[in-house]
């Protein structure tokens, strides 16, 4: 039997998460932009990545959203920071009309996951975005797969 001090040993304790870290691809085929996202999370750090993602040669305003938090620390976004990265994402996003795209998240922190119910369920209300939280990867794109 494996004691409960081994049972989570990759994942670090929360004091040790550092600098938000960011990876961005594209999946064209899947009409994907995906965020590879470990580290404490901030409304100026997720603007930046969503900045950097859009004047990216591979953009399309055409595509879905994939979001991968691992390792991912929510512990400095309250409810109205959340309200606050909703806003400013809403305003910095320059596709307003065409069929409503979707975001999938996927986080593997249990707390994080709770935080984000608050963010799914707030979101329909600012963003132009259907966006979802998942547990897998494989949940989250067999939802970004279905037909409209």
């Amino acid at each position: 039997m494996e004691s409960r001090g081994d049972r989570h040993s990759d994942i670090p304790p929360l004091a040790t998460f550092r600098v938000m870290a960011v990876e961005i691809d594209f999946e064209p085929e899947n009409g994907l932009c995906i965020y590879r996202i470990t580290g404490r999370v901030t409304i100026d750090r997720m603007m930046a990545l969503f900045a950097r993602a859009r004047a990216h040669e591979a953009w399309s305003d055409e595509y879905d959203f994939l979001t991968l938090l691992t390792r991912t620390s929510l512990s400095e976004m309250s409810a109205s920071a959340m309200a606050d990265l909703q806003a400013r994402m809403a305003k910095a996003d320059p596709v307003t009309t065409g069929p409503r795209r979707r975001a999938a998240i996927v986080c593997d922190d249990k707390l994080s996951r709770a935080m984000l119910a608050f963010w799914e369920k707030t979101s329909s209300q600012t963003l132009t975005t259907h966006e979802r939280v998942f547990k897998t990867e494989h949940d989250a794109r067999t939802w970004l797969a279905e037909p409209r």
